[in-house]
């Protein structure tokens, strides 16, 4: 990758990586990012045999990327070896598979009631525990029909967004996709739905980077017509918000008829709670919140919209609404990454490194926790038994309207 060929001799060899890495945390035995980055890389690269026992307990969280004093793109590194690692043949078809939710979503979403039922049967889930290696003690999300899609698209104007569904969106939450536009429309904005599917990111995870420039290719063209016009291209997914800001350049910033377009769309990408703040600072965000009949509330934030280099957008909206009490947790990763979190080899290991965030949940007792990233909700009411919301819809209740996502 051309961001990681850049900055692998910036090592310092400082360990700043290994003190932020929450995986060294639960896992004492785990040989750490600076290892398994920047010191393995060196030997990758020449061909040599080195041990990569731990490179598929990275989460990819991407901490120590944003720990790293001298810029070293430790994440980055790390993903790439995992598309170099050999796998045994089960996991490799199970990674195959989890690295193209969309393409289970549209198999799952065609007769969703019949794949929820069926996802949620506990001799399908041992059958596919046996087989696949999915842990049997992950609920699957449940699937709807999409029909954010079917969105009349609205001319083009200056007050037309562009939006990134991500997978989540389109196959398992609708109606948090309607509480979002919402929230757009209530703004003057509307908002044009990009076809554009998957951002890319499980592949990378899962060591299938043929398929990520695959997908970068295809979302790049879809996208590249509205960044041109000076549209901005808006996520409420965190994870997709951080791959659209830069991995279009990591991914083909080596091909230069690619390269100025993907500066070019990765420039005009926003996190949703980052669109709405900057409102909020030119002081052009409608503020006619209304008090909500809310107990106290907890605060999540995901780690992928820390490393966009954002200062929690939506934990600052939610203070603007009249009595909501919102406490920000601060308490690290939740472990799920993704994909990660459903690997029966990584299961125990995932919920070992979210403890630390079961247990601020705990002490602060909230009625609900909000979160951005539709996996780290999964993982917050499995681990905490607490229930998990957007705070796009909350942020819509506010505005007296009734949201449409269910927590």
């Amino acid at each position: 990758m051309r961001h990681s060929d850049a900055s692998l001799d910036n090592c310092l060899k400082c360990s700043v990586c290994n003190s932020v890495c929450p995986v060294m945390t639960a896992h004492p035995a785990y040989p750490g990012p600076k290892h398994l980055g920047p010191e393995l890389e060196r030997f990758r690269r020449e061909g040599l045999p080195c041990d990569h026992d731990g490179l598929e307990d990275c989460l990819g969280c991407e901490r120590c990327d944003m720990a790293c004093p001298n810029q070293v793109n430790v994440a980055e590194l790390i993903l790439a070896a995992k598309g170099r690692h050999k796998k045994p043949p089960p996991r490799r078809l199970r990674d195959a598979l989890l690295a193209r939710p969309a393409l289970l979503g549209r198999l799952f979403s065609l007769w969703p009631a019949l794949s929820n039922r069926l996802l949620g049967w506990p001799l399908m889930k041992r059958l596919m525990a046996l087989t696949a290696g999915i842990t049997a003690r992950r609920s699957f999300p449940a699937y709807a029909r999409p029909r954010l899609d079917r969105r009349p698209t609205p001319p083009a104007g200056d007050k037309r967004v562009t939006f990134f569904l991500g997978c989540s969106m389109r196959y398992n939450e609708p109606g948090l996709g309607e509480d979002c536009f919402a929230l757009l429309d209530r703004n003057g904005f509307s908002v044009a739905v990009s076809p554009a599917s998957c951002c890319g990111y499980p592949a990378l995870a899962n060591g299938q980077p043929a398929e990520a420039r695959r997908r970068a290719l295809a979302n790049l063209e879809l996208l590249w017509p509205a960044a041109a016009r000076g549209e901005a291209i808006v996520t409420a997914c965190t994870t997709c918000g951080q791959l659209l800001k830069t991995g279009f350049s990591a991914q083909l910033g080596d091909d230069a008829a690619l390269a100025e377009k993907a500066r070019t769309v990765e420039a005009a990408v926003y996190d949703l709670g980052e669109f709405l703040m900057d409102l909020a600072e030119r002081d052009q965000l409608d503020r006619a919140f209304r008090p909500l009949p809310h107990g106290p509330l907890a605060y999540h934030a995901p780690c992928h919209q820390t490393a966009q280099g954002l200062s929690r957008p939506w934990y600052h909206l939610l203070r603007q609404v009249p009595g909501l009490e919102v406490a920000d947790l601060d308490a690290g990763c939740c472990g799920m990454a993704g994909t990660f979190g459903f690997k029966q080899e990584k299961y125990d290991l995932s919920m070992a490194v979210g403890a630390r965030l079961f247990q601020a949940i705990e002490g602060a007792a909230p009625e609900a926790v909000l979160s951005e990233c539709p996996t780290c909700r999964m993982q917050i009411t499995q681990g905490s038994g607490r229930p998990a919301r957007h705070p796009a819809s909350l942020l819509r209740e506010a505005y007296g309207q009734t949201p449409t996502a269910t927590p």
